[in-house]
């Protein structure tokens, strides 16, 4: 019923702060029932609607009301909590510095607006500000990003550039955009000329293209941070643009939990407190004989690698696919001759599966039953080819980056109702490789780049990262050969932060980890984790994040059983990780205390 009355509001040509106050007060009605019937003022939330920001957007021919129409909606199960502030509340200090100040897309300030926000934070306020907030002053004369790059704590790179292809991607298991999946792309519509490019201390989230890829100048969207008592958040795309994510009440229910000091806890993707996972592959096609080169590198570090095998070239130099496994690599598939698999009959696809597995029990004996995955060439299949692959006993298929909207593993949609106990599961690709550096012409130098950057990108973005290197560009002296060791050492700077696996060792842990179900519970005013392995066998380095109410706070637990080890992984300010040693079958629970 509170969705039909706000949707009939939107139709009527009310004024902005009438339209707003409606809307709230509407909400507020609807959930009241659910609601405290005292609301501290550390728990209100402030929305502002900006007299000067109305009148900046009605000289543009634009109402203000048609910008802040989604925020009645994105509030309404906080009841009382929400309290419209007007411009005389603002500037006589009536909120006082407690609970949250909102700034949807308030473009324009005066003096004395801008100083109060500013006062409201210094008395340990919280603040979520959309869009150009300040970008213009009371007169309606741009002023650029100053206030706001003060205030919010960001720095300001112009705008993002025109462009059809722009998405919204929230870094994942982050504070702010935990109950989204890492880099999800949420069409945006184009950003050019009203979304600014920004970089922070901490990021939660940028806009990239459909391929995720952008040029290499700071292109982050969301940004958070604490200072005293006081938390930020900042989001630079205006109310417009995030009116057409799906998925935009979770991530600002998540943003308003987190400025409003909640804690919360949730299952981590990643196993034993890592923030994001990688597999380095190698599709081993012509030059078979240089895939020890890239051997040698991963294992500098002390990282194993998956070959993807072609097998008619595979049963040339048996001994190196045989040494490979030795060494403890994995052998996969990357099918029998260099061909695509897509639209060709059923029967054919399958002939070439049973083929390449007789190719490879030639090779590898009994050990060929250990090659379980596989990677279409040229990145062509269809439901057909995964419906046989799953039949023939592969467990993972390595995707192309059109496979899934998240930047995360998933399982295939080829058989819809599988448990994931026995589904395939796919990884996607996520960077370029040296296929895309060898069109583009480019040099070691300018290859590293991308690759240095990719990586950062990936462990900020809790993402999954699969790079793909290909044999014939792994010969002594080609690109690849040349850029790798170092990509290698930066990749070993962040071990304690990334999962670098086998493409075997990721399908493993991506099937126990759907197995566990997490749910966050308060008891009694405690926060409880509830836990429920169905799998049947104890689950090793589970992670749960907790999100922290204060920047550095000590986290401790208290299992049931109590025989449950687990042990406290700090992540950064914002968040620890819970890791659990082995997590029995059944029902268990985590009380959190913090410190």
């Amino acid at each position: 019923m509170a969705q039909i009355w706000l949707w009939f509001l939107r139709k009527l040509p009310l004024p902005a702060p009438t339209w707003v106050a409606l809307s709230l007060l509407l909400g507020a009605a609807f959930v009241a029932s659910n609601a405290r019937a005292e609301v501290g003022d550390d728990d209100k939330i402030h929305i502002y609607y900006s007299p000067t920001t109305e009148q900046h957007y009605k000289s543009l021919g634009v109402g203000y009301s048609h910008v802040v129409r989604r925020w009645p909606d994105v509030l309404d199960r906080y009841g009382k909590q929400v309290q419209q502030l007007t411009r005389d509340q603002l500037v006589t200090n009536r909120a006082k510095g407690g609970g949250v100040l909102i700034l949807p897309s308030t473009i324009a300030l005066d003096a004395q607006e801008r100083g109060a926000i500013e006062r409201f934070v210094a008395q340990g306020g919280s603040l979520l500000g959309t869009g150009m907030v300040g970008y213009f002053d009371g007169s309606g004369k741009s002023v650029g990003p100053a206030f706001l790059e003060r205030v919010f704590r960001v720095k300001t790179h112009g705008f993002f550039p025109d462009s059809d292809d722009s998405f919204f991607m929230p870094f994942g298991d982050g504070p702010l955009t935990w109950p989204i999946p890492a880099m999800r792309r949420m069409g945006i519509g184009n950003p050019r000329d009203n979304t600014l490019r920004i970089s922070a201390k901490h990021e939660a989230g940028v806009i990239m293209d459909w391929s995720r890829t952008m040029d290499l100048q700071p292109h982050a969207a969301m940004a958070y941070d604490e200072v005293g008592k006081s938390r930020i958040a900042y989001i630079s795309l205006p109310d417009h643009h995030w009116g057409k994510w799906p998925d935009a009440r979770l991530v600002f229910d998540a943003t308003l939990g987190w400025l409003l000091r909640q804690p919360h806890a949730y299952k981590a993707a990643w196993p034993h407190g890592h923030v994001a996972g990688h597999l380095i592959e190698m599709d081993t096609e012509d030059k078979y004989f240089s895939a020890p080169n890239f051997a040698n590198h991963l294992e500098s570090e002390g990282f194993r690698g998956t070959f993807y095998s072609l097998t008619s070239e595979a049963v040339r130099v048996p001994e190196v696919v045989r040494d490979l496994i030795k060494r403890g690599h994995e052998i996969a598939y990357h099918a029998d001759v260099h061909f695509g698999f897509k639209g060709d009959p059923v029967a054919e696809q399958e002939l070439r599966i049973l083929f390449m597995k007789k190719q490879m029990e030639g090779i590898l004996g009994d050990r060929a039953k250990e090659a379980t995955g596989f990677r279409a060439p040229t990145e062509s299949y269809d439901r057909n080819t995964e419906i046989l692959l799953r039949k023939h006993g592969i467990l993972h298929h390595a995707a192309d980056e059109s496979a899934n909207e998240d930047r995360l593993p998933f399982f295939s949609p080829s058989e819809p109702g599988l448990p994931p106990s026995v589904a395939l599961v796919n990884l996607p690709r996520t960077q370029k490789d040296d296929i895309n550096f060898t069109r583009m012409r480019l040099n070691v130098a300018q290859a590293q780049e991308i690759l240095f950057y990719d990586l950062e990108l990936a462990v900020k973005s809790g993402s999954f990262s699969l790079l793909s290197v290909h044999s014939q560009f792994y010969t002594e002296g080609a690109l690849m050969h040349r850029a790798m060791p170092e990509y290698m050492k930066r990749v070993g700077g962040h071990k304690s932060q990334l999962w670098v696996a086998r493409g075997d060792e990721i399908t493993l842990w991506w099937r126990r980890r759907a197995a566990v179900r997490v749910e966050e519970v308060w008891r009694a005013g405690q926060l409880n984790v509830d836990l429920n392995n169905a799998s049947g066998a104890a689950v090793e380095g589970l992670s749960v994040h907790v999100s922290l109410p204060a920047r550095g706070t000590t986290v401790r637990v208290r299992t049931k059983p109590a025989d449950i080890k687990t042990r406290i992984k700090p992540i950064d300010a914002f968040r620890a990780a819970i890791v659990f040693e082995r997590l029995p079958p059944g029902a268990s629970s985590v009380a959190l205390s913090f410190h």
